[in-house]
């Protein structure tokens, strides 16, 4: 397959999420019939999470999220995103065709493998993108043993 790319490995980031989750994953399924994410939630927040050696780095997309609707808050090794995407209240006349645009309410908490830092933690929102460096404590550090 000489077609193929490789991608290196890609550490999980475990999220904290809602008690549906925990029994999706011991019966994968067992809501389908009756409920579908995509419907209940808005699907907005899909983040990366990178390591570095002295700060984490977390990039959400929220797109279409006012920065004043969001709310973000860091506790020990977790962090908690937050906030609301509005409905256009300008609705023109018509019929929908589609719509696949979702909107209220949301909240993601990821919990990352190290404490951090939160009075240093730096956001930036530009472009429907959040980016939070996330400074790790000291003891989470990685540190360079010296060999005798």
């Amino acid at each position: 397959m000489a077609n193929e790319v490789s991608r290196p490995a890609v550490k999980s980031v475990r999220q904290v999420e809602p008690l549906e989750n925990l029994i999706e994953t011991v019966w994968p399924g067992v809501f389908s019939p009756f409920i579908t994410r995509q419907s209940t939630q808005p699907q907005i927040a899909h983040i990366d999470v990178l390591d570095h050696d002295d700060a984490f780095v977390l990039k959400a997309e929220i797109a279409g999220v006012d920065k004043d609707k969001l709310d973000v808050q860091v506790h020990g090794n977790q962090v908690y995103i937050s906030g609301v995407k509005e409905e256009d209240r300008s609705r023109e006349e018509g019929t929908y065709i589609y719509q696949e645009r979702r909107y209220g309410e949301f909240s993601r908490t990821v919990q990352l493998p190290a404490d951090v830092n939160g009075d240093q933690t730096k956001a930036i929102y530009k472009d429907g993108v959040l980016e939070l460096t996330l400074p790790k404590t000291e003891s989470a550090k990685r540190k360079k043993v010296a060999i005798s």
